[in-house]
């Protein structure tokens, strides 16, 4: 069985990673509480931990990465991955530093693109969309403004590691301990970067990067796949955007214009028996964004104890994990992705608290992510009739 850890520091990243090697058929965990099980012996191939350090301090987040990546060394896991944000936002250097220290005689790779979602590598420098990511809007991200485009000089603030910039050509077969940036503009790029990675020869294989890397990982890893995963077709669904993304909100506007149900209220009033889709936006709310997480996760707690809904959207990784603790943090179990970005997890309903049997569904999606018609194609691939 093959064994991989992965490190998120946000919950729609975790969610994310997890549905990439769930896609390959690899059983995956995703697990909301920061602990690495002790010996090499649980049921999961992939163990995915939810580290919430997106928004606590650098020597908080280097901490907590520094302790659960030496477990994960220690519990002998075979690959482990430090999943990123991928427009720079969090405690990237802390955290990629601390990988680094737990793992002092291996190199770390770090691939930050992720082409799909429009974002690229080149000279060391992360673009989104062809811009450099300090120079859009992420620059002013309420709470992770990201100010450094050039990722070479904002890992050499804090990295006692020697920081190189590389193309997929240039990885070595054996390179020196240290932290390597790769540049990448295409998936292919992605795929030459994975294969390097798992052929290095090294005792750890050490990296970085947002989920687009961790899925060409996941491909070199498991590339036999035994049947196409299948999605569940949900009749009825509580979309919540809790983000104050430009991104979410037009794709909230978007689909009101096309007959989407609105809800309305702090008490979320649905109407009749809250058949099909039916939004709840709260990204115009003044609150702060932590308590406007925590107001909105206690309403839809409360939402979910009355109605069977059979499946939740959630914008936003703040929101998404508020939710997931409210349900007393039930471990989820990544299906597979229903759109790129927008994995689909399966929930246990009496681990969660809730009415009925079986299961319940959250499709998570990160704030900055999706094109604008995205619950329209949400609605096509999930949806009965």
């Amino acid at each position: 069985m093959q064994q991989v850890l992965v490190l998120a520091d946000d919950l729609t990243g975790a969610l994310e990673v997890g549905a990439k090697f769930a896609a390959r058929c690899l059983p995956v965990r995703v697990a909301t509480r920061p602990s690495v099980p002790a010996g090499n012996h649980q049921r999961e191939s992939v163990l995915v931990i939810d580290t919430e350090t997106r928004h606590v301090s650098p020597e908080e987040a280097g901490s907590c990465v520094l302790e659960l990546s030496c477990a994960g060394r220690d519990a002998g896991f075979r690959f482990v991955y430090k999943k990123t944000d991928s427009t720079l936002r969090g405690n990237i250097t802390s955290e990629i530093s601390a990988l680094a220290e737990a793992f002092p005689n291996s190199p770390v790779l770090y691939v930050p693109a992720y082409p799909k979602m429009g974002r690229t590598v080149r000279a060391g420098v992360l673009y989104v969309e062809g811009i450099p990511v300090a120079e859009t809007s992420f620059a002013t991200d309420e709470l992770n403004p990201v100010r450094e485009s050039h990722i070479p000089s904002l890992l050499s603030e804090m990295c006692n590691k020697p920081v190189f910039s590389a193309t997929v050509a240039e990885l070595g077969t054996s390179p020196e301990a240290g932290i390597y940036v790769c540049d990448c503009e295409t998936d292919r790029d992605l795929e030459a970067a994975a294969e390097s990675f798992v052929r290095l020869t090294c005792p750890f294989h050490i990296a970085a990067g947002p989920a687009g890397f961790a899925d060409a990982l996941a491909r070199f890893i498991a590339p036999r796949q035994t049947a196409p995963v299948r999605l569940p077709k949900l009749r009825r669904v509580l979309i919540v955007n809790g983000s104050r993304s430009e991104v979410s909100i037009r794709q909230i506007q978007y689909a009101r214009a096309h007959n989407f149900a609105a809800a309305s209220g702090d008490e979320i009033v649905v109407s009749g028996d809250a058949s099909g889709w039916v939004i709840l936006d709260e990204s115009g709310s003044d609150a702060g964004p932590m308590d406007f997480a925590r107001r909105v996760a206690r309403t839809v707690r409360g939402v979910l104890g009355q109605i069977e809904f059979e499946g939740l959207v959630v914008f936003g990784g703040d929101t998404a994990y508020a939710i997931v603790e409210s349900l007393g943090k039930p471990d989820l179990h990544p299906i597979a992705e229903a759109l790129e970005g927008v994995p689909v997890s399966a929930v246990c309903r009496k681990a969660a608290g809730l009415k009925g049997d079986g299961f319940f569904y959250l499709i998570s999606k990160a704030g900055g992510f999706g094109a604008v018609d995205v619950l329209c194609q949400m609605n096509t691939k999930l949806k009965i009739g």
